[in-house]
């Protein structure tokens, strides 16, 4: 049984491996390829995620679209969120004047939503 990092080896790297991979593996792994492809290529993706259709020819239609290109960088990469890094002092002070109960609730508030924490910092700084 292939895992899916293996999957995408034989598609990009391996390819002569391709024909290694079982039916049953594309037939497990091609709903959450497609769901892949469908980043930079929604409409193909759309169309391949029809009610019936064959999911071993799905992969195979992939693999034959993708045989030109190399791996592609954004395969595999999640949102590119950037976090924002601030002193333990201010972390502290945050947690206590958004009344957090976790770092990790301020952390993801960090994370996802970095300008909205820059503001309120800079607000409290000012009021201090």
């Amino acid at each position: 049984m292939a895992n899916m990092s293996e999957i995408a080896k034989a598609m990009f790297q391996y390819r002569n491996q391709w024909e290694t991979i079982s039916d049953k593996d594309k037939e497990m792994n091609a709903f959450i390829f497609n769901r892949y492809f469908s980043k930079n290529y929604p409409e193909k993706a759309a169309q391949l995620n029809t009610k019936g259709c064959d999911k071993v020819t799905i992969m195979n239609l992939w693999f034959h679209f993708m045989k030109t290109e190399s791996y592609p960088g954004w395969f595999w990469k999640g949102s590119t969120k950037r976090k924002m890094d601030i002193p333990e002092k201010d972390f502290k002070m945050l947690m206590k004047k958004l009344t957090m109960d976790k770092p990790s609730d301020l952390e993801f508030m960090l994370e996802h939503y970095p300008d909205v924490i820059k503001e309120e910092l800079k607000y409290y700084k000012k009021k201090k």
